[in-house]
């Protein structure tokens, strides 16, 4: 069994074209890693400004001074901060001295502004007194959010699910407590890492898709499914190749990724809650450690999932082409067919929701089942780990049972 699943991997990573989506997924990872990195900023007192390395070291001391935990006080000193360096500097000055504190102050000015209507200058614009009830602010802030996203969908949450919604956000442990995270934010506040995940399924994709329509192609499944343990041992060697080829180029992607970012910038407020980030109104009371974790997890099994379907299609298809197709159309479609209002409750339910769950921890994605409300990911995680695991017998089977023409 062991030789014929070094024999499988061999022919999955030997391919020519293979070794190519793999240099162009090294390429990616190098090149979303250096833009995260670059999209760290540090303001000089000359109103100039640089990025990267060099500006998250000085963004780091800048931070330093701040650190500790959000409490009344330092809300108040925040906002005369922020008002001395409106009336002292002008234009991009100011940005030099509000940059130590700027998280803080995003917090203030996410906590007072209208719901869908951000203000960034709201922090200058409030006493110090209206600042320090800040975290009293953010469930005044979260129940209007709840009321417009009910009027936005037209339908209203249950007793059960609005009630469940204003635990979750109470429970959230206060005062935050701040420090210097510009490596985690840069790595799970933006974009570059749902889109790595994206890229990465649809590369691995061309790798496995081949697994099982290979010997239809070459002409092979009468060689292949006459031999002594063609229909047994074989297929299991071809899954376990799937999986081995899957787990480790998904991993080798994302652990390249993270680390890249994180030695770079820094592994400094792993311990912060993502709340003090742009996840103000999340109900994921997390830090960006876990955040981390559970993203990783999450795409992990949404991965399996879907490119363990790519592979049942070659199974029945027996064309790579159309198995090709799968990987995209489940982590690409549903994110534009989600646009559509009538849409966008069925969309939330698709694979495509586990490779960007960095973009999904502050929508009030909740379902009531049974009479218990569950948070998304705590329903759509066990669903497609489940499925995941159906689809290796159906895929073993399946492949057993093919006819040779």
């Amino acid at each position: 069994m062991k030789i014929m699943l070094q024999f499988e991997l061999k022919k999955i990573f030997h391919k020519q074209v293979n070794k190519i989506v793999l240099f162009i997924l090294a390429a990616v990872v190098l090149a979303g890693s250096c833009l995260a990195i670059r999209d760290v900023w540090y303001y000089r007192e000359d109103g100039s400004k640089i990025s990267g390395l060099s500006a998250a070291r000085q963004l780091k001391k800048e931070q330093d001074k701040w650190k500790g935990y959000i409490t009344e006080d330092v809300l108040r000193r925040v906002v005369e901060e922020e008002k001395a360096a409106r009336v002292s500097s002008a234009g991009d000055e100011v940005l030099f001295k509000i940059q130590g504190y700027d998280d803080i102050r995003d917090m203030i000015n996410i906590g007072f502004s209208e719901v869908g209507d951000y203000d960034y200058y709201m922090c200058g614009n409030i006493t110090p007194d209206e600042a320090a009830g800040l975290y009293d602010r953010r469930m005044l802030r979260i129940k209007e959010e709840i009321k417009a996203s009910e009027e936005k969908a037209g339908t209203a949450l249950s007793e059960k699910e609005r009630e469940y919604l204003l635990n979750q956000y109470e429970s959230l442990k206060t005062p935050l407590y701040y420090e210097y995270a510009e490596g985690w934010k840069a790595l799970m506040d933006s974009q570059y890492l749902s889109t790595l995940m994206t890229i990465t399924i649809v590369i691995i994709g061309f790798l496995v898709s081949g697994i099982f329509s290979d010997e239809f192609r070459f002409k092979a499944d009468s060689i292949f499914f006459s031999a002594k343990l063609g229909r047994n041992k074989a297929i299991g060697a071809k899954i376990k190749a799937g999986l081995v080829a899957i787990t480790v180029v998904y991993w080798s992607a994302m652990l390249l990724f993270s680390a890249i970012i994180l030695l770079a910038l820094g592994f400094g407020g792993a311990g912060r809650m993502i709340q003090t980030g742009r996840n103000f109104s999340s109900i994921y009371n997390i830090t960006y450690f876990q955040f981390w974790l559970f993203t990783l997890l999450g795409g992990y099994i949404g991965t399996l999932f879907i490119l363990m379907l790519a592979m049942f299609v070659s199974v029945k298809s027996r064309s790579a082409v159309v198995a090709i197709t799968i990987p995209f159309a489940l982590s690409c479609a549903p994110m534009f067919l989600g646009r559509i209002p009538a849409m966008t409750y069925i969309m939330n339910l698709f694979p495509d929701m586990l490779l960007r769950i960095n973009w999904y921890v502050e929508e009030y994605l909740i379902y009531e089942i049974g009479g218990k409300v569950f948070r998304g990911y705590s329903v759509l995680i066990p669903i497609y780990l489940v499925l995941f695991l159906g689809m290796v017998p159906v895929l073993y089977y399946g492949y057993k049972r093919v006819e040779v023409k």
